[in-house]
């Protein structure tokens, strides 16, 4: 066996099994809804009547938070995913943890700059409810149900110079496609993944690091060329961002990007099975384009 048929056995081996949908040929609807809190992120993840969150936005933004998950009929949270431990995504999750929503389960990277102890985001949030946090890394999965995943690609190892190369990286696998959450990973973290071979092509990808050019490099959107992209940031707050070559790579793969901030409120991708539909939502006015 040569070196380049090994290498493509040990991808098919790493590859989560191909969900499809069930005896009746149903499948549960997938959307994802990201919120324009400025230059931070709070997704809404929904998979049939299960609902996730990845990350909360700022402090600042925790009323925008809780009208999207009152707009959503949000009741109860699956799961609430705090990618890293900085305050553009962690920001409201005291006030969630204070709110009426029941939660499941909190999850939160098992690296973190600061350590995970009684003052870390997720571990107070999840106190407040007599929870515990739940940790993950590169190899956990999550099974959401018979017809989607979780799986945690990375962090591996902690990265001891900056907090965004310990973020949750995380594909969700569903019958009717796939999307790659990536927090705030910069090229470091996408080249130890490259680096694994555990990087394989998806539906939609949450750009990381809100379309900053130290991340989203020309090798890594070519392991993963998404259809659809979306990236979560405001120029007012970062003015670099999203970066011109950062859109100009995610072009050349053919990629149809959008960003939060050219949105009113959201901008909500649903899963087709084939290319994903995208809508702009102003809660107003219930959309601005489709």
């Amino acid at each position: 066996m040569n070196r380049l048929t090994a290498l493509l056995l040990a991808l098919l081996l790493f590859l989560p099994p191909a969900l499809t949908a069930g005896a009746e040929g149903s499948a549960d609807p997938v959307s994802m809804l990201c919120l324009n809190v400025g230059k931070g992120d709070a997704i809404l993840l929904t998979i049939g009547d299960l609902h996730y969150l990845v990350d909360t936005g700022y402090k600042r933004t925790a009323d925008k938070l809780m009208e999207m998950l009152s707009r959503e009929n949000v009741t109860h949270l699956n799961g609430v995913f705090l990618t890293h431990n900085h305050k553009d995504h962690y920001g409201g999750l005291d006030r969630l943890a204070k709110s009426k929503i029941t939660i499941d389960a909190f999850y939160t990277p098992a690296y973190c700059l600061d350590g995970i102890d009684a003052g870390h985001p997720a571990v107070q949030a999840a106190a407040r409810r007599g929870q515990t946090v739940q940790l993950l890394q590169g190899g956990n999965v999550i099974e959401a149900s018979d017809t989607a995943r979780f799986t945690v690609l990375g962090p591996t190892v902690l990265n001891k110079n900056n907090e965004n190369n310990n973020s949750l990286v995380m594909r969700l696998d569903t019958a009717l496609g796939s999307i790659l959450l990536t927090g705030d990973m910069k090229s470091e973290e996408e080249y130890i993944l490259l680096k694994s071979g555990v990087l394989a092509p998806v539906d939609v990808l949450k750009v990381p690091f809100h379309g900053d050019d130290t991340a989203c490099g020309s090798a890594f959107l070519n392991a993963v060329r998404p259809r659809v992209g979306v990236i979560s940031t405001s120029t007012e707050e970062e003015p670099d961002t999203p970066s011109r070559d950062t859109l100009r790579r995610l072009a050349v793969i053919g990629c149809e990007t959008y960003v939060t901030q050219d949105a009113k409120d959201a901008v909500l991708v649903t899963l087709t099975g084939e290319t994903p539909t995208v809508r702009l939502i102003d809660w107003t006015g219930n959309a601005d384009s489709d």
